[in-house]
């Protein structure tokens, strides 16, 4: 032999103690042991059911899958329809609730134009008031000046 089919053995010799250590281990225990059994034997019967049924009636088996994928294929497209449905909806609400903020952004803005607008002549009035209560009060102090 040569040296690499050397090698290649002895790693197949480790791999294999390996899996039947694990194995042994494994089957050490009793309910670890049943449970391996008796999936097995499951995993047995049920690939025998398909073996038998496909061998018995393959074209009905192969008619019964492919009529399977297709109701599950048309399931599917009626979800995607109602996702679609649902985010056009939403995208149109959220559209619509956008531009509604947008107006009444708007017309925030243009009270608030307003308000300063008019903010800006109570001032104006409230300087004049000011200006006219301080000639009152210089009227009234030279008045009383001049009584002195």
């Amino acid at each position: 032999m040569t040296m690499n089919k050397q090698k290649k053995a002895k790693k197949g010799l480790i791999v294999a103690g390996v899996i039947a250590g694990a194995s042994s281990l494994v089957l050490l225990n009793s309910n670890a042991r049943e449970k391996v059994k008796d999936t097995s034997k499951n995993m047995k019967n049920t690939v025998s059911k398909y073996a038998t049924t496909i061998k018995e009636d393959p074209n009905g088996t192969k008619e019964a899958i492919i009529t399977r994928i297709q109701n599950a294929t048309e399931i599917s497209k009626d979800a995607i329809e109602k996702i679609q449905a649902i985010l056009d909806t939403q995208v149109k609400d959220i559209k619509d609730t956008t531009q509604h903020v947008v107006e009444e952004s708007k017309d925030v803005m243009s009270s608030v134009q307003d308000a300063k607008g008019e903010l800006a002549d109570v001032k104006d009035d409230a300087v004049e008031a000011k200006d006219e209560l301080l000639s009152a009060k210089d009227d009234v102090k030279s008045k009383v000046e001049a009584n002195n």
